[in-house]
């Protein structure tokens, strides 16, 4: 639909859907804490700022596209078309259509290394929507990276969709401040490897949907990394919808301080999915006494017809045998939490291209992370 159509969709259906349909727990109403985007108005203008952008770099200020580096075969400009892979189906994406300022086309044609899109939101006590239409072409190569950040007190709701038709690398990076609430979904068309990070903020959700073609393939390795008081809700669904889809989902989940984090990785084969495998697994360490950190790795098959469907969850914490041996090789007790963050980290990190992992670890370690 149109920009305009889905403004008035937005606003439309703000009060008539929920957060989300279906509780999470019966403990735990909802993983996200949907209070956390109450109050705050959207955003209709802001100051025009001058930021730099390099090379291979797409810049999105505050809803409204700032400028496009040039990158060999990459066309950047004003979408004129949205919500094509998503429906307006609960009031988080209800209100992010509402405060539509300026969708991005990103359209890649050829080899990218890395090609980063940044979203930003700096305007306090202001819902900001930033909204992506991501066209890869077969043809495309190398990695795609969507970096999305909102300032301390700055509502920011995030919206990538579109199609990926070569065989690329998708690096999508989530980081609070916030409230922030970022939603990707991809049509996959060939093969994709999704490398999601999630970390900190008061309340980081991120979904994840990567639906495969016929005879297409999606893995995903991702991290999420809870620090502060941060409270992240991450969920990963890559849908065989096809025939002989793959789809392979591991979750890293890292939470410390006091920090709440939730992963779910969800592999699903659709009746359409008939000879498609699925995998997914979930990781997590709680490396402080005021943690809370847990994974659901689930699997739904529709069809008798596949060809394996699997998942697991493990605790990275050491048991008593492997701590004894570190403990006896003059590793300190205080260390060993340290210890295993970083050897978390560095499984994540090692998933990445080189072209990608330069940004990633940046990001990671920048002050304040860890």
């Amino acid at each position: 639909m149109d920009v305009k159509s889905a403004r008035s969709l937005g606003a439309e259906l703000v009060g008539k859907l929920p957060w989300q349909e279906i509780a999470d727990s019966p403990t735990i109403r909802y993983y996200t804490d949907w209070s956390r985007f109450e109050g705050f108005k959207r955003l209709e203008a802001a100051p025009r700022v001058e930021l730099p952008v390099s090379g291979c770099e797409v810049v999105v200020y505050n809803g409204v596209l700032l400028g496009a580096g040039r990158c060999g075969r990459v066309e950047v400009g004003v979408a004129d078309d949205v919500f094509k892979e998503i429906q307006i189906n609960s009031k988080i994406l209800a209100l992010h259509a509402a405060a539509l300022r300026e969708p991005v086309s990103v359209r890649v044609r050829g080899s990218v290394g890395p090609l980063v899109v940044k979203l930003l939101a700096s305007e306090r006590g202001a819902h900001v929507a930033s909204h992506v239409v991501l066209d890869i072409d077969s043809a495309a190569s190398g990695s795609v990276v969507i970096y999305v950040e909102a300032g301390e007190g700055v509502m920011h709701t995030a919206v990538v969709e579109g199609v990926a038709g070569g065989g690329v690398e998708y690096v999508l990076v989530s980081r609070g401040g916030g409230p922030q609430y970022v939603h990707s979904a991809l049509s996959v068309r060939s093969a994709l490897y999704a490398r999601p990070l999630v970390m900190g903020g008061v309340m980081n959700s991120v979904r994840e949907e990567y639906v495969t073609g016929e005879g297409a393939s999606v893995e995903v390795v991702g991290l999420e990394l809870g620090t502060g008081a941060s409270r992240l809700d991450h969920v990963v669904s890559v849908i065989n919808d096809a025939p002989r889809g793959r789809g392979r989902a591991r979750l890293y989940a890292v939470a410390a301080d006091k920090s709440f984090v939730t992963q779910r990785a969800v592999g699903r084969i659709t009746k359409r999915g008939v000879g498609s495998d699925s995998a997914v697994e979930g990781v997590v360490y709680i490396a402080g006494e005021g943690a809370v950190a847990n994974t659901q790795p689930i699997i739904l098959v529709e069809t008798g017809e596949v060809e394996g469907a699997r998942h697991s969850a493990a605790d990275a914490a050491l048991d008593e045998e492997r701590e004894y041996y570190l403990r006896a090789r003059g590793v300190r007790r205080e260390d060993l939490p340290k210890l295993l963050i970083a050897s978390l980290i560095d499984q994540y990190l090692s998933s990445l291209s080189a072209q990608a992992r330069g940004f990633v670890e940046e990001v990671v370690k920048a002050p304040g992370v860890l």
